[in-house]
């Protein structure tokens, strides 16, 4: 440890760096001696606290400093106007005491202000597509001066404001069984995904569950359960919001794994997509169990297209380079490592690929499998079965 009783490392954003999205994503760790408290976590401006930032399990740096305690954290700040230079701090207590530390970065302001003015332009767009995600009618009325809208068949209402609509009431939460969740999804278009907005650049393309994206298009809506600064639309893709056959393109990236019903999705993917429209889906077939928050089906390419089939000429299904199998073995293997004491984890490392190889009746009684911890081998299952009785 250093002088002070802690130390720290910032993910993201790197160190003075210009932003050049309409937020930034602040993610790092602090450790601090075991048996200490530390308290009152928030990202500051100018010493003025602008928010508490949200607790993010570490396991990987536990791993590292396994005599320390570990505060992880992730969250993302929205440009603001009065932001004018390079004064954001990390402010906390430990035990009481007060410490801080500079995170280097600086907003570009011009692009914060576009930002702002594409979204209340995209949300007057998406007002005339909307439909009742209850009973299906396309006909509302503003009510609440303005902060509500009301299905005039159903007499459902639905909050809006100068920033997305949400669609997403309590029946819908409990049919979609949608669970409160810290963790952040985000990730960059891959060039697939970038070629396809490239060619509706005057149409209309529904990123379902976009997750936090760092670059907001004007001719993509951006559809989640969380509410992240570039969403558009809150709800769920069981019940989409919106008109049949108003889009050109759909976008389902990393999502439909996460969905209690990928059918009735699909389903709805369908409908919302007009004749001719293109479908980019993108499913994990070996990846191990993540939660955002839960995750039910990986897929078979098989299983992919059959969620599709009879609606779509299938034109490709392929396995995209951010799919590849190394990717899955890494992740299996840094997680298998996580899940071991740290002796054990050791000599896990120490093994060659060939020791491996065996059949795995083999190693039922090794180390390394029998001190797998509970959390990797619900991650990691290579079958999981259920016994159950019926009510």
């Amino acid at each position: 440890m250093t002088d002070k009783p802690f130390q720290y490392y910032i993910d993201t954003p790197k160190q003075n760096n210009r932003i050049n999205s309409p937020f930034v994503l602040i993610s790092g760790w602090i450790i601090y001696g075991k048996g200490n408290v530390i308290e009152n976590v928030s990202i500051s401006y100018a010493n003025k606290p602008l928010q508490g930032l949200t607790i993010v399990s570490r396991p990987d740096v536990q791993l590292a400093y396994p005599d320390h305690s570990v505060f992880g954290f992730s969250d993302f700040l929205l440009f603001s106007d009065f932001f004018t230079g390079e004064n954001f701090s990390i402010e906390f207590t430990i035990d009481h005491n007060k410490y801080a530390f500079v995170v280097d970065f600086e907003f570009d302001n011009e692009i914060g202000k576009k930002f702002l003015h594409d979204k209340q332009a995209k949300l007057k767009k998406i007002r005339n597509i909307l439909r009742c995600p209850i009973c299906g009618n396309e006909e509302f009325s503003n009510i609440d001066n303005d902060t509500s809208l009301k299905c005039l068949n159903c007499q459902s209402k639905f909050k809006f404001n100068s920033s997305k609509f949400n669609l997403l009431t309590q029946e819908l939460i409990s049919h979609g069984v949608v669970k409160s969740t810290q963790n952040i999804s985000a990730h960059k278009y891959d060039s697939v995904a970038v070629n396809i907005i490239d060619q509706f650049k005057n149409g209309l393309i529904l990123d379902n569950g976009c997750g936090l994206r760092d670059v907001y298009h004007d001719n993509i809506v951006n559809f989640e359960i969380v509410d992240y600064p570039t969403t558009d639309v809150i709800g769920i893709g069981e019940k989409l919001p919106f008109k049949s056959e108003v889009f050109d393109a759909v976008f389902s990236l990393a999502v439909l794994e996460h969905v209690r019903n990928p059918f009735e999705c699909a389903q709805e993917i369908t409908r919302v997509l007009k004749p001719g429209g293109t479908l980019y889906a993108a499913v994990p077939f070996l990846q191990p169990f993540h939660g955002y928050p839960d995750h039910y089906y990986n897929m078979t390419s098989s299983g992919l297209k059959n969620l599709f089939s009879g609606k779509f000429e299938i034109i490709e299904c392929s396995v995209p380079q951010a799919g590849l199998p190394v990717w899955c073995l890494t992740w299996f293997l840094n997680s298998y490592i996580r899940g071991l004491p740290e002796a054990e984890a050791k000599n896990f490392k120490n093994m060659k690929i060939a020791d491996l190889l065996d059949h795995p009746h083999k190693y039922l009684e090794q180390d390394f499998v029998t001190q797998l911890s509970s959390e990797v081998n619900e991650e990691l299952a290579c079958v999981n079965c259920l016994i159950a009785k019926k009510l």
